[in-house]
């Protein structure tokens, strides 16, 4: 034996010790009373555990020591099997003390210890409390069998003269018992049971016995326990003439037990097992929510087995459909498997049939009206099966319940008696006893399974602890993102009925969040259309890999999924399509335009005098309804500056729309030949967001002539059009392939356009010749997106176009050192410029329309790669047990790789002599001068913004927020003009708007790319002449960035535990940091960019300072919740 249980009233004692209350430490919040619905139960035998003391038995203590395990695991709630006295004939469902702990299993003390530990850790604690019956070793019942026939203590059981008593209730246990009643030789009667006949049931009818159940249970309930599962409560009363099951009777007396609770304790929680038809247990929640909290739903489990053998939806679907409404203060309980055998009482005979056909073909897994099989045995240990179930577990209505050993697939013992199979220890490693206990294999109370599938060997928490792909590091990741959304344990549920009958579609609504999901009950893979119309425009964000899908439109939504695969989407409005994706959907209640000469339709001046009023009337539709619209919905319109590191502009309306709702035509030009089929058009807006000038060439196609091009301009449509009996769409033709070919044309031929105020002209540089392609074919144009305020086509596979649609007066940056860098450095390092289009107006202002570059190819650039490497490697850190060697190596070596780069191309900009605009100067104390001055401004007015709005930010970025604010001074204080003479370097022409975004990777080297500089600056700011430590301080800052978004990525870690992987990720950064700035200092003193890194450190900190200033401002004002990464780096800087 273990331990004597010394609290409370043992068997020989008259009266109970009030318990002293556990205490919750100050980290548990009993807050919110509907908590149960939230919840991610986790089911666990105490004995089953963790042996604590090596006796081979599990206990509390051993429990207590493996809360952190429960806890990484991504429950919230520990659901305890019997802990009781007990003589153990029913695995302590045959309880010989309701007021102690078993000695086996501890002390009142040690589950006080177990409950104040949970609760530290925010996991609730719910216990079974068996109302129904004691063991007839309690003493409740030894005193009732020797009390006289009518007194109070014979009436705490219930007795009988004759075995007749009751006829035609049903007997539960048919495999074991033949009556309800049996006889006792002490009391010479009957007594009524409705298990084993060594549990006797409780007489309810007694006012007693309720009353010491609701003192057991305010003893339990004063020591810390959330909640009860109430035991067999349907079998509490007994009638003649009825199935002394759900009786009225038993309804009042869970309505009782309920207010005795509320009033005392109204946060916990009453679990009603109640092995019923839906529309029974549906009376175990009471009028109004006024009994039991929680129900089971029984006959759901089955029928998700019946549905993966069938390979169809219905069983779920029907069952579902059939399940009635519960008050909004209540939650079905669900799950896979339990304790207890895969009970059959809620299907009909011939579904029982079936399911003992398909799962339990070998009859010694055969249990009453049940099959008694783990998880794992019952899917034939397949994985995808499993992982199938536990998505619809975690998916459906309900709180779901994880039996212990199911998060690693363990396996059971078809040879232990009774449901003793399914309650091994559980496996922890490949050492002696499963790691469970160190005692002496023979004593343990169960051997562990052994066999060469499901043995310890094989299935165990370590090994699955260091494989990334294992069961139990999926589960992880699938519970961290079921706990993200509550929608799954509080929304509504819709099914969606496609075609295919293989594929279970439904919807989870909770607010504002939807989350559509998918499974494909079926083996092999499946296609399926989803009508969801209704979302139309909302993007499919997958859960698991938080990838968005293309966005949903007016046809069918079209999947595949894998043999037993399934998706999770967050359906967002939000949320950016994929940056591949084109919009392929038709717009569809286009208005009509009828046109008389084509495009001069648009101009009075060109048509004859009687149709000047029709061509009034359409350039006002343009300029007033057309264009304004395409404008407000195009991501390349977004007001500039809106785009941050890994955070493109939304979709939609732009801030502040567009003001005076009139885009002009400033200006256009037109091919020669009036019939040809575009127009080179820029619009101007007065006023309001959208304020500016933008390039929008326009195509005209008709489907009699051009059909297949009319169809492919669709997306882009701004009005349908006809011309005498010829139909057809005017749009945007910003990747029109005949548009981008005859752009490519043009720049090859110099060409040269006339406009109303001046000339469109066109330029190649000495690099187009060789990037052309084979002379006659016809290159093919892919779509590569929206880039800032740009769009940009791929045009073979060697040339990109990049259209600039928001313009801006002056030399195009990206125009004058992309020309320097390709004919006269011949850096091969960057994307050389091969062409570009400008518009020149007559006073001789000029911007560029659109430039042409070699096309990189690359595998991806380097912010996807960093994120990703950083997701892997927390990834790694959670899975394994020694962190791995090396673990950033190969990333820091490519990181000085973009180190050299960064400094070559400073060095290469740096040699430019001959042009006065991009000849390097020397860095001036009238310079130093104007950088701290104008950093100190930004601060003082960034600090203002951040006081005033410090309260409404989210409680990580105000306490930063706070710090920073308390440093004000200091922060100040650094920017104060600085003495003495100016360090020695030179300013130079930059790159402007460097960050890890701008670097494509490509066989492990970088080039760099988009010299246009910071689109949220003038071209005159973009132009001017900085210290090269100013593109250092953008990529150190895009760093800072990454980590943060890796860690929001990973799936395996939640949302509350990221501040404890930060450490992690600082000694990255660092590392990075590092390493970048040596490789770089090493090159640029060689350069002669500046002779000591010493002095120009003071610059580089101005200068992260400076980006970070920016940053806030921009979080401060799109996404507050981001606003913690610049305040960290400013909170640094101010020290």
């Amino acid at each position: 034996m273990k331990r004597v249980a010394t609290q409370g009233r043992t068997p020989g004692r008259s009266g109970p010790r009030r318990p002293r209350p556990a205490g919750d430490p100050p980290s548990f919040s009993r807050g919110d009373p509907l908590w149960f619905k939230d919840a991610v139960i986790y089911e666990v035998h105490v004995r089953a555990f963790f042996d604590g003391n090596d006796d081979g038995c599990g206990d509390l203590a051993g429990l207590t020591s493996k809360l952190e395990y429960i806890q990484d695991l991504g429950v919230n709630t520990v659901w305890l099997l019997p802990f009781y006295p007990s003589p153990g004939r029913d695995d302590g469902y045959d309880i010989a003390d309701y007021r102690n702990i078993h000695p086996a299993y501890g002390t009142r003390a040690e589950f006080r210890a177990f409950v104040r530990e949970a609760h530290r850790r925010n996991l609730r604690v719910i216990t079974e409390l068996v109302l129904n019956h004691t063991s007839d070793a309690h003493p409740w019942f030894q005193a009732a069998r020797r009390a006289a026939p009518g007194s109070v203590k014979r009436n705490y059981y219930v007795w009988s003269d004759t075995a007749e008593r009751y006829a035609g209730t049903r007997i539960i246990f048919s495999d074991t018992e033949t009556s309800n009643w049996a006889w006792d030789e002490v009391a010479q009667a009957y007594y009524w049971h409705r298990f084993f006949s060594h549990q006797p049931d409780l007489n309810f009818d007694n006012p007693h016995v309720l009353r010491a159940m609701l003192r057991v249970m305010d003893l339990w309930l004063r020591l810390g326990v959330d909640g009860f599962r109430l035991d067999a409560v349907p079998y509490l009363v007994e009638r003649a003439g009825t199935s002394n099951e759900n009786l009225r009777e038993t309804h009042e007396i869970v309505r009782v037990i309920r207010r005795a609770i509320v009033a005392r304790h109204p946060d916990r929680m009453l679990l009603a097992e109640a092995n019923q038809w839906p529309e029974d247990v549906r009376d175990y929640f009471g009028d109004g929510g006024d009994e039991c909290q929680m129900a089971y739903h029984f006959p759901l489990m089955p029928r998700m087995y019946m549905a993966i053998a069938q390979e169809d939806r219905h069983p779920i679907v029907e069952i579902m459909e059939q399940t009635p409404a519960i008050p909004d203060t209540c939650q079905w309980a669900i799950f896979l498997r339990n304790h207890d055998e895969l009970t059959l009482e809620t299907v009909t005979s011939r579904e029982r049939d079936y399911m003992y056909q398909a799962y339990a073909a070998d009859p010694r897994v055969r249990l009453n009206l049940g099959i008694r099989r783990r998880l794992a045995p019952l899917l034939e240990n397949d994985l995808e099966r499993i992982k199938l179930m536990n998505s619809l577990l975690l998916s459906m209505p309900g709180s779901p319940i994880i039996y212990y050993g199911d998060e690693i697939g363990m396996g059971d013992n078809v040879y232990l008696g009774d449901r003793n199979g399914l309650r091994t220890p559980m496996q922890w490693s490949f050492d002696r006893n499963a790691g469970f206990s160190r005692a002496d294999p023979q004593q343990l109370y169960l051997p562990p399974i052994m066999d060469p599938v499901y043995g310890y060997q094989a299935v165990n928490v370590e090994a699955q602890t260091r494989d990334r792909s294992s069961l139990l590091n999926w589960m992880k990741r699938l519970l961290q993102v079921r706990r993200a959304s509550q929608a799954f344990g509080r929304g509504t549920l819709r099914f969606i009925r496609p075609g295919n009958r293989h594929v279970l579609v439904y919807l989870r609504e909770y607010g504002p969040d939807t989350i559509l999901c998918v499974a494909n009950l079926s083996r092999s893979a499946q296609p399926v259309e989803l009508d969801l119309s209704e979302r139309r425009g909302a993007v499919p964000v997958e859960l698991l890999g938080r990838t968005s899908f293309p966005p949903i439109g007016e046809p069918p939504y079209l999947l595949t999924l894998p043999g037993y695969g399934f998706y999770w989407f967050r359906l967002s409005l939000e949320a950016e399509a994929p940056s591949w994706h084109g919009e392929r959907s038709p717009r569809e209640d286009l208005p009509v335009m009828v046109l008389v000469q084509g495009w001069s339709s648009f101009f009075p001046e060109r048509v004859a005098p009687w149709r000047q009023e029709l061509a009034v009337a359409l350039r006002a539709r343009l300029e007033g309804h057309l264009v304004p619209a395409l404008l407000a919905r195009e991501r390349w319109a977004a007001p500039a500056g809106a785009g941050l590191p890994g955070n493109p502009p939304a979709r939609g309306a732009h801030p502040g729309g567009m003001g005076s709702s009139r885009a002009a035509l400033a200006d256009c030009a037109m091919p020669p030949r009036d019939q040809d089929p575009w127009m080179l058009a820029i619009f101007e807006v007065a006023d309001g967001a959208l304020a500016g000038r933008y390039f929008a060439p326009l195509a005209i196609a008709f489907e009699d002539s051009a059909e297949a091009r009319s169809r492919k301009l669709q997306p882009g449509a701004l009005a349908r059009v006809r011309q005498q009996a010829s139909l057809g769409v005017l749009a945007d033709a910003g990747t029109d392939e005949e548009l981008c070919r005859s752009l490519v044309e043009a720049i090859a031929l110099r060409s040269e356009w006339p406009t109303r105020e001046g000339r469109v002209v066109c330029r190649p540089t000495g690099a187009l010749a060789a990037l052309r392609g084979t002379p006659g074919v016809e290159p093919a144009v892919v779509p590569a997106g929206a880039q800032g305020g740009n769009t940009t086509v791929r045009i073979g596979e060697t040339l990109f176009l990049k259209i600039c649609r928001r313009l801006a007066p002056g030399p195009n940056p990206e125009v004058e050192i992309g020309r320097y860098l390709t004919e006269v450095a011949h850096f091969p390092h960057c994307a050389s410029l091969a062409g570009f289009i400008e518009y020149r107006r007559g006073d001789g202002t000029s911007s560029t329309l659109a430039l042409l570059e070699a096309f990189i190819a690359n595998q991806g650039d380097g912010w996807d790669y960093t994120v990703n490497h950083l997701v892997r490697y927390l990834e790694e850190r959670i899975t394994r047990v020694a962190p791995p060697a090396d673990a950033h190596g190969l990333h820091l070596a490519l990181m000085k790789t973009l180190a050299t780069r960064t400094a070559e191309l400073h060095a290469a900009l740096a040699a430019a002599g001959g042009d006065p605009a991009l000849a390097p100067e020397p860095i001036s104390g009238d310079d130093l001068a104007a950088w701290y001055g104008a950093t100190r401004e930004a601060a003082a007015a960034t600090l203002a913004t951040l006081s005033e709005r410090a309260a409404d930010l989210p409680p990580p970025a105000a306490r930063e927020a706070a710090a920073l604010l308390a440093r004000r001074a200091a922060l100040l204080k650094r920017l104060a003009p600085r003495e003495g003479p100016a360090p020695r370097g030179i300013r130079i022409r930059c790159h402007g708007d460097y960050h890890l975004g701008q670097v494509l990777l490509r066989r492990n080297d970088f080039v760099i790319t988009d010299f246009e500089g910071a689109p949220d600056q003038s071209v005159a700011e973009r132009r001017r002449k900085r210290s090269p430590l100013t593109d250092v301080a953008g990529l150190l800052r895009s760093f800072a960035y990454a980590r943060r978004t890796a860690l929001q990525q990973c799936s395996l870690i939640a949302a509350e535990e990221r501040a404890s992987w930060e450490p992690q990720l600082d000694e990255w950064e660092s590392q990075a940091r590092r390493v970048f700035l040596a490789t770089y200092d090493e090159i640029a003193r060689g350069a002669g960019l500046y002779a000591s890194f010493e002095e120009m450190a003071p610059l580089l900190a101005l200068f992260e300072l400076d980006a970070a200033l920016g940053d806030l401002r921009r979080e401060l004002a799109s996404r507050p919740e981001w606003a913690e990464v610049p305040l960290r780096r400013l909170s640094a800087l101010a020290q």
